[in-house]
Formats: structure tokens, sequence, C-alpha cells
């Protein structure tokens, strides 16, 4: 039986969760493309590669809508609707992660890029060097609470981009990217809110290594996954 159609949400009756981040010590050296200062907060920014897993505790008919603070450039599996910032996909969705659209068809993810006041300056982070790039990452995104299927997602992804530029600064600058990027998850049999009892969400920026120190960013552990459980990881480079 059809769906009805959803209608677009607003940013007022949407849920947003994210983590917290904090400070320690760290020295960072000069790189080719050195500067000054860290990063500053960029006008615009690309949010590459956002994608969102879902894992239910049951089989679940979802609405699930994004409210982005910008201009979404690509979405993927097709929206059922999609307006400026806002869009929302109608997916089942299964206790594996597996997520499947009104055609049948089956996705590990939803994904989205888009453009937008992202904000988050590089204050803080770790120097990376090229050849430790996958290590590191592997020690950081389990304590940030990915699986190793979702971390080996994003290593694919970030990992090159971090190799490419020999060494640089990774910064996780989830706090501000919550802000910016809000969802709302409709159980659609019986139109209630489904608010997942644990929502994780990474976001990473890699910058260039300044000349002047920069202070080690202390990471907090996630929490253990129980219940409804969403996760989400994506970042932007400068």
């Amino acid at each position: 039986m059809p769906r009805p159609p959803m209608a677009v949400p607003t940013r007022r009756n949407l849920v947003m969760l994210g983590g917290l981040t904090g400070l320690g010590v760290l020295t960072g050296c000069s790189t080719q493309k050195s500067s000054s200062e860290p990063s500053e907060e960029p006008n615009e920014s690309l949010s590459k590669k956002p994608v969102l897993y879902l894992y239910p505790t049951k089989t679940t008919e979802l609405s699930v809508s994004l409210d982005y603070d910008g201009t979404l450039t690509y979405t993927y599996p097709t929206p059922q609707t999609q307006a400026d910032g806002a869009v929302t996909w109608h997916m089942t969705a299964s206790p594996d992660g597996d997520l499947t659209d009104v055609a049948g068809r089956h996705y590990p993810s939803l994904f989205w890029e888009g453009e937008g006041p992202i904000g988050g300056t590089q204050n803080d982070g770790f120097v990376v060097e090229a050849d430790t790039a996958t290590g590191f990452l592997e020690e950081k995104l389990s304590i940030l609470g990915l699986s190793e299927h979702e971390t080996a997602e994003f290593i694919t992804f970030w990992g090159p981009r971090i190799a490419e530029r020999g060494r640089a600064l990774v910064t996780f600058a989830t706090d501000e990217y919550v802000r910016k990027a809000v969802y709302r998850f409709t159980d659609v049999s019986s139109g209630a809110d489904a608010i997942p009892d644990t929502f994780i969400r990474v976001y990473v920026i890699i910058g260039d290594v300044p000349q002047e120190a920069v202070p080690e960013q202390n990471l907090v552990p996630a929490p253990a996954r129980t219940g409804f459980t969403a996760v989400e990881w994506g970042g932007t480079e400068r």
C-alpha cells in the first residue's frame, strides 16, 4: 500500500543529538602548506560523505528527515521529498543495518553531501603522519564508537585524504557539526517520533599542520550502544 507523502519538517520540531570533546597538549611542526595560526572557520565548506547507519531493535518502517543549514549537493538513495536544505527518506530499517526503499532496493546507509557554514576551528587536534593514518584512525574511531565495519568505510574514504598531505592536522568537530545537520526519525506505522536510544556522530576536519604548537584533542569515549542506535560519520577538508 503506498505511503502517504510526509511534510517537510521544520528546524523547530527536529531532534538533535551529539557528543562532547575536550583538550590536552600536542606539539606540531610546519609543512609545505603551513600557516602561523590554526585554521580559522571558513565562510562555506563542503560536508563530504556524511553517511547514516540505522540499527533499530526490530524491523521498522522509518521516515528519516534531515534539516541542513546549507545547500544539499547530492543525496543517495533518492529521497521522497527534498527542498532547499531539507530532505526526507522513507526506509524499512532492519536490526542488522540493512535499509530497504519502497522499490525493494537495499542500502547499507543513507548518504548526502552539502555546502554550508559548518563551523568549527582547528584550535586543537592531532598531527598525523601519512604512514600512521590508518592506525591513528582505527584507534580514535574505536574511542568514538564506530564499529569495525563503519571504521573500515570511514578509513577507505578519509585515510587517503589524510595520507596525501604527508602530514595533516586532524580534528574531530562533532559538537559544531550537529547544530548544522539535524535529524528527525518517525515511525511510519504510528506517526510517533522514533528517537534513537544511542546516536553516535563523528565529524572530522582535515587541515594543514600549523607552525605553532597545537593542543591535543581529548576525545570523550562514546556510550555503549543500547536500543535503537543511529550512527553517522562525515567531514570536511581545509
